[in-house]
Order: C-alpha cells, then structure tokens, then sequence
C-alpha cells in the first residue's frame, strides 16, 4: 500500500530544494550570462556547512565530548537523537545559525571565485567553476573531520521534536516552500528592476554594456553572491532532509540535473526554472515508487532516468527551443516595438 500523503511530503521537499537550485541557476545563467558548471560546488559547502553546524555545536553546547563522539561515529549519532528530540528550542536556534552561516559563507565564496572566473573569459567561465566543485569534493573526501568517504550521519531534522514523522516532514516542508518563495521574490524583484535590465544586456554583450558605462565585474559579482548564497542555503535544507552527507551526494551529475531543469523550463524565467524541477523531481521520485511495486521488472527503473530526462529535453526543446516558459521582453521594449510596427505599416 502506497502512503500518498508520505510520498508528496517527501517529493515537494525534495522539489523545493532543487527548484532553489534551478532559480538561481536561471539568474545566473538564463539571465546574467554567467555560465555556471559548478553549481554543486555552492550546494555541497551548504550542505557541509549546515552538518558541522546542525551536529558539531548542537553537540558542543549540549556537553557531548565531540573529540570522543564525533558526529560520524554511533556514539555522536545516538547523542544527536536524544539531544534533538528533548531541546527543540535548542535544535531550531541552531538549524536557523546554519541556515545563516550557510548563507553568507557560500555568498562569500562565489563573490571570490567571480575574480578568476571573470579574468579567464566567458568562455571557460562553465569549466572553471566545474573544476572548483571537484577539487571541493576531493577534500570533503580526505578530511577525517566530516567523515571522509563515509561523510556524516544523523544530521537532526529542525522538527524531529515533534515525534510523529508526518508532522515534522510538513513542517519542514512549509520552512523550504518559504525559503524558496523568498528566492524567488528576490529573483523577480530584480527582474523587474532597472538592474534586470542591466543583466540582460550583460548577458547580451558584455563589451558593449562596458562600454556604456555598466561597472560589469562589479554586477556580476553582487549577482553570484546572491545565488550562491541561496544554493548554500539550498545545501544545508538538503543536508537536514536527508539526515547525512557523503561526497558521493555532491557529483557533477548534480550540476547537469539542474541544467536540465532550466532548460526545460526556461532558462530566462524563474517560473519556467520551477516548472522544470517539479517535472524532474517527480520523475526521480516516481521511478523508485514503481520498483518498489514491482518486483518482476528485469532491471532497475533509476537507470531509465536518464532516458526520460533525455526525451523530455528532445521533446520540449523541439516544440518550444527557448523552454516551455520564455521570458517576456519588459514593457518599454514592447511598447518601443509595437510603435515601430505602427509607424511602418
């Protein structure tokens, strides 16, 4: 028997999170023209960041000896589960520090990296931040302090409090709906802003808006610190809904998933950008569901994963090559277009 109500709980959270990926991505890319092949890379440390924040200080507040019973160990997770369950005061302060700490650390970080990516051109912009996410994932990987390969376990959930499971997973559920609203109030605000403007004309012709007097390094900089500081916080919501991180979560594949969902959706409009991660979202949870109520398929139903994302791609992009939402041009362009059309007939 399929419990529906579980199975949306678990799918909208998962579709939240990605679909703050996908906004951001759509900011970056469909709109700013900054090709962005590392998206993993702020996703990852967001992620990182919210584990060592949500285990390391909940036990070091707590009194848990963290040199003893690390937060990777039986011993750290067992503690991590009856602190989280009787302080929840105590677990919410320390989730919303992480949500914070996330936020500004990984802003932090893409402002710094678009000051090589800007000086290598726009064309091996997509491959420069490609590599930062591998060598990101290469020391998760050799630090003894996360767990290594085997990553970190028993990351608590900021409603684990609550004790029933259905309860805790609606909640966290509104808290990444909300979060994702806010990315993407943020996104549409600054879309319908003079500086929207000014990033498509960056994204257009980058010399050209230069020379018009538009301080280019400077706006894209402010740009990717805002979504990058949102894919941090993307990160550590990741890192609470899962319970663990390993680096083997954190692979280039994540990036190309994301892509496919602007490309889908739209890559210049943030709602095209969510209508790509509920699509895609929905299949990857679907897939799993039917292997479980089928146990006489001849292969695995994940590996046909990439064959249906493939095919949507193929399909969607023959009938609508821009997305199946492509941006509106602002109304002054509209307006200036329709006259011209006026003046000519």
């Amino acid at each position: 028997m399929i419990d529906i109500t579980g199975f949306l709980i678990n799918w909208l959270e998962y579709f939240a999170i990605y679909a703050i990926l996908a906004v951001t991505l759509s900011l970056e890319s469909g709109i700013s023209g900054i090709t962005n092949f590392g998206k993993v890379a702020f996703f990852g440390l967001g992620a990182y960041l919210g584990a060592i924040i949500n285990t390391y200080l909940l036990l070091a507040i707590s009194g848990v000896d963290v040199v003893k019973a690390p937060p990777y160990t039986a011993e750290g997770v067992i503690a991590l589960i009856e602190i989280s369950t009787l302080n929840p005061a105590l677990v919410l302060g320390v989730f919303t520090l992480s949500i914070l700490v996330s936020f500004i650390v990984t802003g932090v970080f893409g402002y710094l990296l678009t000051y090589p990516i800007i000086r290598v051109g726009s064309g091996f912009v997509g491959f420069t931040l490609l590599c930062v996410g591998e060598v990101l994932r290469g020391i998760y990987v050799n630090m003894e302090f996360v767990g290594g390969t085997n990553g970190m376990l028993g990351i608590p959930q900021p409603f684990i409090w609550l004790g029933i499971p259905m309860l805790s997973g609606l909640c966290y559920l509104l808290l990444s709906v909300t979060i994702l609203a806010l990315t993407y109030i943020v996104t549409d605000r600054i879309l319908g802003s003079p500086l929207g403007r000014t990033l498509r004309s960056i994204r257009d012709d980058d010399i050209a808006a230069l020379c018009l007097g538009k301080d280019v390094p400077k706006i894209k900089s402010k740009i990717f610190f805002l979504t990058s500081g949102f894919s941090g916080v993307a990160g550590t919501l990741y890192a609470c809904y899962v319970s663990s991180v390993n680096p083997q979560m954190f692979v280039t594949l994540v990036t190309f998933n994301v892509w496919a969902m602007i490309i889908i959706g739209g890559s210049e409009s943030p709602i095209g950008a969510i209508i790509g991660a509920l699509i895609l979202t929905l299949i990857e949870r679907i897939l799993p569901l039917i292997a479980s109520l089928n146990e006489y398929l001849p292969f695995t139903p994940d590996y046909l994963r990439p064959v249906f994302i493939g095919l949507i791609m193929t399909i969607v992009l023959i009938k609508y090559p821009r997305g199946l939402i492509s941006m509106k041009p602002p109304k002054f362009i509209k307006s200036a277009v329709e006259e011209l059309i006026r003046e000519a007939s």
